[in-house]
């Protein structure tokens, strides 16, 4: 990359992926040559490029977003409190949740927590996503402490009960289960591969997995990765409308060619 005044690096240029960049783009460069096709993104950070198809077509792709899913699934899926309410009205079990408004009082949050669903709960920034922000607590005074920070950057919080069991995430791809796999994470901490959890190979089961291809299609999705947790029934966590799988592609060579394949699934539907 040219060099331009002040040492800012010069990204005007898109460029194919080299093997500095990050896995997501990588998987999706092997997969799109596959298909004939080519990926070229912004040579910085990566977070912004296309996948051309053999034909010449471009498709822009942010981050892992791919363009497969409307922008208002999307933004459901994205905002964990109203992504609840719309699977639960679809009948998807979910966890008892209450949402906590920036900018407003706290103390019926609160009150929720110490009086009606009790500890453990989950902590989380209603719309963050791979698990920046998320806290399991187990008093009120834990509890207030992970909303502070949330707080003050005037974040919506959501308060979530804690579901005993094995945390799966299945990733949908238009009415089909493509990859799933479950996450182990460390002691009192979210099964997120980002956060320190392990990958073991194993779905969680037809019926599982069947719910889980129902909470993205009643979100309106054609493309998304389910957490689900198993325990005596199973529940959906949340949606993810741009699942990434960079940590998981890098669990190991076996990991990375089943990435590589899910991921070429989506080109090809991106593609038609």
């Amino acid at each position: 990359m040219a060099q331009v005044g002040n040492g800012i690096e010069d990204a005007r240029w898109l460029v194919a992926p080299t093997e500095r960049a990050r896995p997501f783009l990588r998987l999706m460069s092997e997969a799109g040559a596959a298909m004939g096709g080519r990926v070229v993104a912004e040579p910085l950070h990566g977070r912004f490029g296309f996948f051309i198809t053999a034909s010449g077509r471009a498709h822009p792709v942010h981050g892992a977003a791919l363009g497969l899913n409307s922008d208002a699934a999307a933004r459901l899926a994205g905002d964990k409190d109203y992504a609840a309410k719309a699977l639960a009205y679809a009948g998807v079990p979910v966890p008892e949740h209450v949402i906590v408004l920036a900018g407003r009082d706290a103390a019926p949050g609160l009150a929720w927590a110490r009086e009606e669903s009790g500890f453990p709960l989950w902590v989380k920034p209603n719309d963050g996503h791979g698990g920046e922000g998320v806290v399991r607590v187990a008093n009120a005074d834990a509890l207030s402490e992970a909303m502070a920070p949330l707080r003050a950057a005037n974040r919506h919080v959501l308060l979530q009960v804690d579901v005993p069991g094995r945390e799966f995430r299945v990733m949908v791809l238009e009415g089909r289960v493509v990859l799933a796999y479950e996450r182990v994470g460390p002691a009192g901490g979210p099964g997120n591969l980002s956060a320190g959890a392990a990958v073991r190979e194993g779905g969680p089961g037809p019926e599982a997995e069947a719910l889980a291809v129902r909470a993205v299609e009643a979100l309106g999705l054609r493309w998304g990765g389910v957490d689900v947790i198993v325990g005596e029934e199973a529940v959906v966590l949340e949606v993810n409308a741009a699942p990434g799988l960079d940590a998981y592609a890098q669990a190991g060579p076996a990991q990375w060619e089943a990435a590589r394949h899910v991921i070429g699934a989506a080109l090809e539907a991106l593609a038609r």
